[in-house]
């Protein structure tokens, strides 16, 4: 400092002087000209010094600037990749410890109401005293009034800690309270605090306006998808219940005119069509459910050859004219809602069905690879374009096959099997059949038996 330079510059002339002229161990000299040489050397050393004091106190001030400036910029980069209102809040403090060296307060604003103060220590004695109930009232004073409160203000100035809200706008997110029993905060450590509080305020925004806006995303989804399947009923369904009305209304005002032959036929028709409704219903009651998040599963542990056993015998009546063979390895046991699972191989097996010609041959098997248990619905039909694998998966996607018996897919059933299959942790692809023909392969996670002895 000053005061140093000064007194090691008089100090320095006076053992020159002492010890380095003539006579020597005395402050007598025999030259005139020593005491005004004394005077320059003392200037120059006052000089010298002075400039070294504030060289050092500007280099001091340099790195507390740099130091200061390095906050800014790694709080805003930290602020950047926090998604949460939480972390953002969490990263906010981490930063202001490093900048001021002591504890920081926090309040977060959650369903409009201010929640408890969480307190970030930097210190290894974690105090509860600025979470008390009075300390609490200022913060949650400062939320409802938009104002900063306590130290150094007008307003509860018997606090013990300074409170500064989390705000963008008329919106507070939260309060930030910094306690002042230490030394005071000089104006740039204030700006420098300021900063940052409105990074995180800023940040805090973002994450509320990106969450809105996935919920919105959401919801024209869900509006979208309600659209799309009330196309699909009001176009598709009518075809079947027409049908079904028709013969019914045939069945009613001619029976005793019809031979036993065409009330048979008849017959038949009408269960078809109910069938086919039924089943269309069916996978639009589980596609609404898997979209409006109302699906859970009832894992259990089963055996795989019993729920693809009752998968084929479900459509038992409807396989005839094919032929339907099931091979599965014994005792493989998964993880898995029966229900469901009945559910996707008996979409898988109806589609194989559906686009194949009489007479081809369906297999339906089972085995273990690894920690997963893999069941394969193979046919040796047509196939499927190379242009229409990349969108068979698409929710209403139908492609340019004709179902055989010329309805029209809703395009719903293999969107539903593979979310079905993503629940429980697999994977539902398709490969080719080589010469020809299909292989719907999913997966799911085997049971873990423990043998008591």
């Amino acid at each position: 400092g000053y005061f140093c330079s000064i007194a090691g510059s008089f100090l320095s002339v006076f053992l020159f002087c002492f010890f380095l002229t003539e006579p020597r161990m005395s402050f007598q000299t025999y030259a005139v000209g020593y005491p005004v040489t004394f005077l320059i050397m003392l200037i120059s050393s006052v000089l010298t010094g002075t400039l070294a004091a504030k060289l050092k106190t500007h280099a001091k001030l340099s790195a507390q600037l740099a130091f200061r400036t390095q906050i800014l910029f790694d709080t805003d980069r930290l602020l950047q990749r926090e998604k949460g209102e939480t972390e953002i809040l969490g990263v906010t403090c981490t930063q202001l410890i490093r900048l001021l060296n002591r504890n920081i307060t926090a309040y977060i604003v959650k369903n409009g109401t201010l929640s408890e103060g969480k307190l970030f220590s930097g210190e290894k004695e974690n105090s509860d005293d600025f979470l008390t109930q009075e300390e609490q009232d200022v913060a949650r004073w400062t939320y409802e009034n938009r104002q900063r409160a306590g130290v150094s203000t007008h307003h509860f100035p018997q606090a013990k800690c300074l409170y500064l809200a989390i705000r963008s706008g008329n919106n507070v997110y939260g309060v930030i309270g910094i306690p002042m029993q230490k030394e005071t905060l000089d104006s740039y450590e204030y700006s420098i605090l300021l900063s940052v509080i409105n990074g995180c305020a800023l940040a805090m925004e973002n994450a509320q306006n990106a969450m809105e806006k996935e919920k919105n995303a959401i919801l024209a989804k869900n509006e979208q998808l309600r659209a799309d399947l009330l196309r699909a009923i009001s176009h598709d369904l009518r075809t079947p219940l027409c049908s079904i009305s028709g013969n019914a209304d045939m069945l009613l005002g001619n029976s005793e005119r019809l031979d036993e032959a065409t009330r048979h036929q008849i017959y038949t028709d009408i269960y078809d069509d109910s069938e086919w409704l039924i089943g269309v219903v069916e996978n639009l009651l589980y596609v609404t459910r898997l979209n409006d998040g109302r699906l859970k599963l009832e894992l259990t542990d089963q055996l795989v050859d019993e729920v693809v056993n009752e998968a084929v015998s479900h459509l038992k009546k409807k396989s005839v004219g094919h032929k339907v063979t099931v091979r599965c390895d014994d005792l493989i046991l998964a993880r898995m809602d029966a229900q469901l699972i009945v559910q996707v191989i008996v979409n898988l097996i109806d589609n194989a069905l559906k686009y194949t010609e009489q007479g081809s041959e369906i297999c339906v098997s089972a085995e273990k690879q690894g920690g997963d248990a893999v069941i394969r619905v193979t046919d040796n039909g047509n196939g499927i374009a190379d242009d229409m694998k990349p969108h068979i998966f698409e929710m209403f996607y139908s492609g340019k096959n004709t179902v055989a018996d010329s309805r029209r897919s809703f395009g719903i059933g293999l969107t539903l099997c593979k979310s079905i299959v993503e629940l429980h942790g697999g994977t539902l692809t398709l490969t080719d059949n080589v010469p020809h023909g299909c292989i719907f392969t999913f997966t799911l996670p085997l049971s873990e038996v423990t043998l008591n002895e």
